[in-house]
């Protein structure tokens, strides 16, 4: 891996800053003198910024139709007094403004989510002590931190610039997550609640305690719990468990060690290592004819360790249920016999690496961790319009340019700054071709299988940047040829429009073949790569989501449309004849192709490969049934990808601390994820809730229009979906050990789902049904089985898993603490339980909580938790000891 980072020169900031400029001119006072380097360190070293949340339901939301608006301030204040203008402030915001006001301050939207604030003709200087303000307001809702980017550039011509140090985030030192101190929201209800339908605010500390807090349960019972649950298991109480002190003796019948040596490894690294002297482990592949694939029986009931499979990934599998079985405190396995197959051919997690990078390092521990949860797909997102993170040969400028970002807004040397990237130490970086070839690999040794995705043809900032330096370069030399080969912007498209993160500049020109000479060269360089690996790409993902408006004015797709021979008569139908030949092109190399839902439903089924895989991102309330039977019914393979279940970068609950986009979901636990039923989508909508806590109606009957068209149908009789995924998307995710923290621990309860089929879950009615909160398919019966249920995965999580995590180094999620008074006692508990809980009162020293504490008039109790381990404490919430625990 080659991480590449580039100074923030002054030469850059001359080159940019003309082009800005423009948008914004500042007018100089006569009492104001242009900034100077010295004044700009100056202020870029002690200036402060605030921004401010002031509503989430302003009276009017000026230009703006949005569902949702909120109401915000960002405030400067410098401690000295500065009459200085030339300036400018280039910070990221997710949503642009849809109006802003300011005596003295300028804020306009450049590209992305990019923006910069200037001084207007009003601005007379900064005074110290006093503020300058700028309100704003923003067609959408802010109810976390997460949203709000760090490290605003303070910026002049010809000057070097600077970050201003009031917006850097820093971790804090004792729990290892990201503080924001320029961020200024709060929790008070009036504040969080974003909607006047919105029922979120119910979900109180009290509500929370009364949800989480288990009393009676038999803790004893997850010594022979397996996360994810097995199909079936047999427990032996009165024969002895097995102890591994010693270590294990591995003997292997029809199967490689090598097939199987990642699952000893993790044996070894959890304690119970090879020896001869340890208890006996016979690994047996049977090679039967028929079977699941991934299937195994484990028996540890003779004083020694069985394993039958079907497959050496089903030996693989049961040395992991082994390792799940083992507790780390005693050493000690129960005497056990499992027999198990898994719920889905597809298990998977998407890990987006382009808007923010993960390490090689990092990858290669997800893999491990997947792994032992059973996962055996990585869909790896190595582009988008924020950075190219994989080697081409024969096309550096990829990694050249696009994978970094600086201060440069003309994209010559390196990528705008986005997503608060003004220095971008971690953040940005690229995977050579070595270091491909040691992910693949090491894939293959955990039985995963590695899905490459770069997006196409909208969110391809990246590539567009990149090509137009090799245009221009070579054109330069008289390479003139060269230079339009691989070329997939058309430098005459007038076309002005905003992608869905407000880009002007992202989208593949489809109707130049040079486009598609560049695809072929790509795809065929990943091929090469995974064939050299040994790992065959046997499914490539064109993502095709969320393409924008362009094309519009390009002369190459005036004249491709004009050309009756391309079947395409309309600007409105490229996007799906892009598609459509991406897909024929990827299948004519024996590849199947892969997409998100919604431009795949832009194409025609005639004319797309027999084989396709859609990945449905429709959330439950927005009718994802409908779009995974109409592709069903297309004869797809369908691949769950609802964002209100599988996305893992949404916050874990309803805390304006918590970081991740809210889009899909307020709140998104291992507890919301378990309770899902992936085969009956619409039946959800009996206990799930839009994203303002609404109830809402999934109707799955026949439905017809008014000409007698068809527009719904039910699943296929006895269709099933091919698997389900997790996601990770990584806008707001700014370092490895935060990723890991938005994973895990739920992304053991996707393992869950993607694993085991439960047996409370409501079948699929393949005649049609209409579900929503009154209906009762989810009977009282099936509600307590599955409560019951939940309460087995949860004790093994905090019971055993989470120690295991300690032992591995995982940085996981600690869960808040919850609390209740009770008799003028506070009581407290965790989503997961097991854990140590401490509190303190009114800045006092942390104790142990072991029974309610009395509440005292006038003084306040912080409550925390802890990892098992006690190394690491969980972030400190303030309780509400006013009886009322209301947000």
């Amino acid at each position: 891996m080659r991480v590449q980072k580039r100074a923030l020169t002054g030469r850059v900031v001359a080159m940019l800053l003309p082009s800005i400029m423009l948008a914004s001119p500042v007018w100089a006072s006569d009492s104001l003198t242009k900034i100077n380097q010295q004044e700009l360190n100056r202020l870029a070293d002690t200036l402060d910024v605030k921004y401010r949340l002031l509503s989430n339901m302003p009276e009017q939301c000026p230009g703006s139709t949005a569902e949702f608006c909120y109401h915000a301030q960002i405030e400067l204040t410098s401690p000295f007094t500065a009459n200085v203008d030339g300036w400018k402030i280039l910070y990221s915001q997710v949503y642009p403004s849809s109006e802003t006001k300011s005596h003295g301050l300028s804020l306009r939207h450049f590209n992305g989510d990019l923006n910069h604030i200037a001084p207007n003709n009003s601005f007379s200087g900064f005074k110290a002590g006093e503020s300058q303000v700028i309100e704003l307001w923003v067609g959408s809702s802010l109810l976390n931190e997460g949203e709000l980017m760090p490290n605003y550039i303070l910026t002049a011509e010809g000057l070097d610039p600077k970050v201003i140090k009031s917006t850097q985030s820093y971790i804090e030192a004792d729990t290892g997550l990201e503080i924001k101190p320029y961020a200024a929201l709060s929790s008070k209800e009036s504040v969080m609640k974003s909607h006047p339908e919105d029922q979120y605010g119910q979900f109180t500390s009290a509500a929370l305690f009364e949800k989480y807090t288990i009393e009676n349960y038999p803790v004893d019972s997850v010594r022979h719990a397996i996360v994810p649950t097995p199909n079936a298991m047999e427990v032996y109480e009165r024969t002895a468990p097995l102890n591994l002190n010693k270590g294990i003796d591995v003997h292997l019948v029809g199967v490689e060690y090598g097939q199987v040596a990642a699952a000893f490894t993790r044996l070894a690294e959890l304690g119970a290592k090879q020896s001869h002297d340890g208890v006996k482990v016979i690994v047996k592949v049977a090679g039967k004819a028929t079977g699941m694939a991934g299937s195994y029986v484990l028996d540890t009931r003779k004083g020694k360790i069985f394993i039958e499979a079907h497959d050496s990934e089903g030996a693989f599998y049961g040395l992991q249920s082994l390792a799940s079985l083992l507790s780390l405190d005693t050493m000690e396995v129960p005497a056990v016999k499992v027999v198990d197959e898994p719920r889905y051919e597809y298990r998977g997690l998407h890990l987006d690496v382009a808007r923010n990078f993960r390490s090689k390092e990092f990858v290669l521990r997800l893999l491990s961790k997947m792994s032992a949860y059973k996962l055996n797909k990585l869909h790896f997102h190595l582009a988008d319009d924020e950075g190219w993170r994989i080697e081409i040969p024969g096309l550096p400028e990829l990694t050249e340019l696009s994978s970094h970002r600086c201060i440069d807004l003309d994209d010559k040397d390196c990528l705008q700054p986005q997503l608060g990237s003004a220095l971008n130490a971690g953040r940005d970086g690229y995977y050579s071709l070595a270091d491909y070839q040691e992910i693949l690999n090491f894939a293959k040794q955990h039985h995963i299988e590695v899905i490459p995705s770069l997006d196409m043809p909208g969110h391809s900032r990246a590539a567009v940047k990149a090509m137009e330096k090799r245009y221009y370069t070579l054109s330069k030399q008289g390479k003139h040829d060269a230079a339009k080969q691989y070329l997939v912007s058309d430098p005459s498209d007038a076309t002005e429009y905003r992608s869905i993160q407000h880009y002007n500049d992202n989208t593949l020109n489809v109707c130049m073949e040079s486009t598609y000479t560049f695809v072929e060269k790509v795809i065929s360089e990943v091929a090469s790569q995974h064939k050299k690996a040994g790992s065959p790409l046997n499914i490539y993902h064109i993502g095709a989501d969320e393409t924008a408006g362009a094309w519009v004015e390009s002369p190459a797709c005036k004249q491709f449309i004009a050309d009756q021979s391309n079947d395409v008569h309309e600007v409105e139908e490229l996007t799906g004849y892009f598609i459509e030949r991406v897909s024929r092109m990827i299948a004519s190399k024996g590849i199947e192709v892969a997409g998100w839902n919604d431009g795949l439903s832009e194409t025609r089924q005639e004319k797309m490969p027999n084989k396709v895989a859609s990945y449905v991102w429709a959330t439950l309330p927005q009718n994802a049934h409908k779009v995974v039977s109409a592709h069903a019914r297309r004869g797809w393979d369908i691949i769950l990808a609802t964002p209100d279940v599988t996305y893992l970068d949404f916050p874990y609950e309803l805390d304006p601390k918590e970081s991740g986009y809210k889009w899909g979901s307020r709140r998104t636990n291992s507890q919301t994820i378990f309770e899902f039923m992936p085969d009956n989508l619409p039946a959800n909508a009996e206990f799930k809730k839009d994203t303002i806590g609404r109830s809402y109606v999934a109707d799955d009957r026949t439905q017809v229009d008014d000409n007698g068209k068809f527009v719904h149908q039910p699943l296929p009789e006895g269709f099933r979906v091919t698997g389900i995924q997790g996601h990770l998307w990584s806008e707001v995710i700014r370092k490895d050990h935060l990723a890991e923290y938005m994973l895990f621990p739920r992304l053991l309860a996707l393992a869950e789902k993607a694993w085991h089929k439960a047996s409370w879950e409501v079948p699929y009615n393949y005649a049609g049904e209409k579900y929503d909160h009154t209906t009762n398919f989810l009977t009282a019966d099936k509600k307590a089985l599955r409560d019951k249920q939940w309460q087995d995965f949860i004790h093994a999580v905090g019971h055993k898993e989470l120690e295991k995590f300690d032992k591995l180094g995982v940085f996981y999620r600690i869960p808040n603490v919850v609390s209740k008074v009770i008799d003028n006692k506070l009581h407290a508990s965790t989503l997961i339980p097991g854990l140590p809980i401490q509190y303190r009162v009114s800045n006092g020293s942390w104790q142990d909580y072991t029974v309610p504490v009395e509440v005292q008039a006038g003084k306040n109790i912080e409550l925390r938790a802890l990892s098992p381990d006690r190394r690491r404490p969980g972030r400190a919430e303030l309780a509400d000891v006013s009886g009322t625990n209301n947000l």
